[in-house]
């Protein structure tokens, strides 16, 4: 099985136009839900180098502006006798103002052969907004510009963030013209945007696919041009070209093979949105048509003012959706340790799962709480299980000497198909009800120490953290009765790895969170939150704190210290939730 890494790669630098990646210094960031705001500063400014001007007066524009309702943003065109500099200044200030314009004025500083040629959304390379691309010449008189990097948004919609280092460079090369006017005449493919401009012109959206046995959703996070019809044909789209290559084995569609829009696609009327597809999109059966109704209804409602979907597919009509459990679904309270006991939530209302009596020990650690209400502790080397109603627990897992203590088996999660996930002896395993045990395994961290790990909030996707100090997503590969077999291709993950992070947890469908140990003697540590398809947020944490649990629906985030107390961050505060309940963690729905 394959591990993927940052598809921005690296290229080749010459003096023809081209682009590549190099180390320097960068960062970026993101919020919940959509909404994506920047938390960093990329790269600081390359020395020798002529900063890009990020303002300028606002000049008229004969390009007809193809979104009437759109904030009107113009730039000037070429300047006559303006120098090669100038052109490559002119042209990135143009782009900047493409959405509004279809990117005509930017093509006025191409050659007509390049302008015919360049595709504008093929590829977006964004840099920090608080930053300005460098701009300096080569040795050969080629324009070169640089920036550090947030990473790579592809034509598909998929955003690929780059390491936290990564310098991008392009360059440009123009040709004089027969009346002396310098024109750009090699370029990449696609546009350089400031992460504000990204996330003004396009809407981040999840595209809504199946698990395989086609009960949950899992999202995929996909970035779009804004316009209302365009956006919607795109989400559909989207979806009918199918999930990205390391989460295509965890997932289905149900849509058979030459599935299509038809016709206009999408329109949109009032609150409603009316879905065409051709008739290979029809799956057959009235089970499976709802299956496929609830993925575009499902991705279709994120549009603001859609509230109602209809699906045709050829001259049927699709009917209504499955109804499918949100991916921000109730957790239920928090489960914890009390005097040896398990007990549900942290107030005086909480309410006991198992007693110390009943688990037969005092020593009981690292509670679980299983979909069917089984509870399941570690006491020593051993993973006990009590069953709901049960007044006695029982062994279904023993690793090594039994004297040696609890060091051979880590916190277990309880997925919602009955099987129980934990580190036994450092090795990634799985084991049901009945003790039976598996050990799911991937090319992608063989030779390499599994130090933490997290189930997503329908059960299928796993985020690992390596030994190395790699963070990788893949998904959970199982046979028709849930029992895991393997684990699918690696998606690495790198801004939630690196120095000082520890630990991983999912904090909603769509965004893992790890613990970033401050460099400064007295500093506080940070909560590095990454969405999958997107940039990162940080907030401040507690001193001291040493561990992070969140409830992988809601992006409720609970952080562990050295004196014994758990934190809730509520607004832009932590406060203590409890320092009597030890061993939270959250249960899977």
């Amino acid at each position: 099985m394959s591990r993927s890494s940052d598809p921005c790669g690296s290229r080749t630098r010459g003096a023809a136009a081209g682009a590549g990646l190099r180390t320097g210094p960068g960062a970026g960031g993101m919020s919940r839900r959509g909404l994506l705001g920047l938390a960093g500063s990329a790269a600081a400014a390359l020395s020798g180098c002529t900063a890009l001007p990020s303002s300028g007066e606002v000049q008229e524009s004969n390009v007809v502006v193809t979104d009437t309702n759109a904030l009107i943003e113009t730039a000037p065109g070429p300047v006559v006798d303006a120098s090669p500099e100038e052109i490559v200044r002119g042209f990135l200030r143009a782009v900047n103002a493409g959405f509004s314009d279809g990117f005509d004025t930017a093509r006025q500083f191409l050659t007509g052969e390049a302008a015919q040629q360049w595709k504008p959304l093929e590829a977006v390379q964004v840099y920090s907004s608080s930053t300005e691309p460098q701009i300096s010449v080569a040795a050969d008189g080629s324009i070169m510009v640089s920036f550090g990097t947030l990473g790579r948004l592809s034509a598909d919609g998929v955003f690929a963030p780059a390491l936290q280092d990564a310098i991008y460079e392009t360059s440009f090369s123009l040709v004089a013209l027969t009346a002396g006017q310098w024109r750009i005449a090699g370029l990449e493919a696609g546009i350089l945007l400031p992460f504000n401009r990204m996330s003004k012109n396009f809407a981040v959206h999840a595209l809504h696919f199946l698990t395989k046995d086609h009960a949950r959703f899992i999202p995929e996070l996909r970035w779009y041009p804004r316009e209302p019809v365009g956006l919607a044909r795109s989400l559909v789209a989207g979806l009918i070209a199918g999930p990205s290559a390391w989460l295509a084995q965890g997932t289905d569609t149900l849509l058979p093979s030459g599935a299509a829009l038809s016709g206009e696609g999408v329109v949109l009327e009032e609150d409603r949105a009316l879905v065409l597809l051709n008739s290979q999109a029809n799956p057959g059966d009235g089970d499976s048509r709802a299956l496929v109704a609830a993925q575009i209804q499902q991705t279709l409602s994120q549009i603001s003012g859609i509230t109602r979907v209809e699906i045709r597919a050829g001259s049927v009509e699709l009917g209504p959706a499955a109804n499918l459990p949100s991916l921000s679904p109730d957790i239920g309270g928090v489960v914890g340790m009390v005097e040896g006991g398990v007990v549900q939530g942290t107030g005086t209302t909480r309410s006991t799962l198992a007693t110390a009596q009943a688990l037969g020990t005092t020593e009981a650690s690292s509670p679980a709480l299983g979909a069917d209400g089984s509870v399941y502790v570690l006491s020593a080397s051993s993973l006990l299980r009590l069953p709901q109603g049960s007044t006695a627990a029982s062994v279904i897992l023993s690793v090594g000497d039994p004297a040696a203590g609890a060091g051979g088996l880590k916190a277990p999660i309880a997925d919602r198909h009955g099987w129980v996930w934990l580190l036994a002896e450092g090795q990634l395993a799985a084991v049901n009800a009945s003790g039976q045990r598996v050990d799911p395994r991937a090319s992608w961290f063989e030779g390499d120490a599994v130090e933490a790990f997290d189930l997503s909030v329908e059960s299928e996707r796993l985020a690992v953290r390596l030994a190395s100090g790699a963070v990788v997503l893949a998904v959970v590969l199982r046979d028709s009765n849930g029992q895991p077999t393997g684990i699918g291709a690696g998606h690495d993950l790198p801004r939630a790895g690196g120095p000082g992070a520890s630990g991983i947890s999912w904090c909603t469908a769509t965004s893992v969170g790890a613990l970033v140990q401050p460099e400064e003697v007295d500093g506080l540590p940070e909560v590095r939150m990454v969405q999958v398809g997107g940039p990162v947020t940080t907030m401040i944490g507690v001193r001291s704190a040493h561990s992070v649990i969140a409830d992988r629906s809601e992006e409720m985030i609970l952080l562990n210290d050295d004196k014994g107390q758990t934190w809730q961050r509520r607004g832009a505060t932590w406060r203590v939730l409890t320092d009597e309940v030890t061993d939270l963690s959250f249960p899977l729905p």
